[in-house]
């Protein structure tokens, strides 16, 4: 979802992407781990907050440069009022700038940007069947805003950079192939990197069921709109080592515990 929710949309919406500019860019380093407790775990975070939020508004300008943002009044107006009710219920009201845009692009895709900047495709919309649909989807991205994933990818991201660096400077002393080396570039991003970013996936899931709930939505709607999903992508999604985002049918299976967990 960083997410995007498909990961599968234009240049601009892609997290990917824009993680992998973030990386390249001029950060100011901090060093530790961060406790976060609403995830029950620590973060290796390595860049301030403040510039990585600076980094997103820069980004937020550069998608509504380059996409075409809707004057659907209707559509703005459904995810301006959703998403305030979500960003309230997580308690983020005050903490950003929040900003929602519409951009008329049919790939069924969400996105949110560090510093408080959430986009909706028109294809998300129109596959979504109800408010509470949204409310999900929207929950879901003001999760990864909560969670600092940002933060964390970009850190991961720079550590596993220089991790390359170093063994690959020590290939070549020992006379391993380019090849050899490219192999070893693959491995990090299966094994390290996506699967991590799965779990982010899963986490961004949970809190937002329980941002829909807290805004007064169903947050069962979210098992409707990944059904539609999975019967959409059934046949079109590669193998979950390979993606940034949990197989349709395992999702669902942890939408279904947490919701039995909030007794929904």
């Amino acid at each position: 979802m960083c997410g995007s929710i498909t990961g599968s949309s234009a240049r601009p919406l892609s997290r990917r992407a824009l993680l992998s500019g973030l990386a390249a860019g001029s950060l100011v380093l901090i060093s530790g781990c961060a406790d976060n407790p609403q995830l029950g775990r620590s973060q290796l975070i390595l860049v301030d907050d403040g510039q990585l939020s600076e980094m997103g508004v820069a980004a937020w300008r550069d998608i509504r440069r380059q996409e075409r943002v809707s004057t659907n009044s209707a559509h703005n107006r459904r995810i301006r009022r959703i998403g305030e009710r979500i960003v309230s219920a997580s308690g983020l009201e005050d903490r950003y700038d929040w900003e929602y845009a519409v951009f008329e692009n049919e790939q069924v895709n969400a996105f949110a940007l560090p510093g408080g900047k959430i986009g909706f495709n028109t294809g998300l919309i129109e596959l979504a069947r109800s408010d509470d649909e949204i409310a999900a989807v929207m929950g879901h991205e003001v999760a990864h805003v909560s969670s600092r994933h940002s933060a964390e990818r970009v850190s991961q991201n720079m550590l596993s950079e220089l991790g390359l660096s170093v063994a690959q400077l020590g290939l070549g002393s020992a006379g391993v192939t380019p090849e050899a080396a490219a192999l070893l570039g693959a491995g990090v991003q299966v094994g390290i990197l996506l699967p991590y970013s799965r779990r982010q996936e899963y986490e961004a899931d949970r809190l937002g069921l329980r941002y829909s709930a807290g805004a007064d939505y169903d947050p069962r709607a979210a098992l409707t709109f990944w059904q539609s999903m999975a019967a959409r992508n059934k046949g079109g999604r590669p193998a979950e080592f390979l993606s940034t985002h949990p197989a349709d049918e395992n999702r669902i299976a942890a939408l279904q515990a947490e919701l039995r967990a909030m007794g929904a």
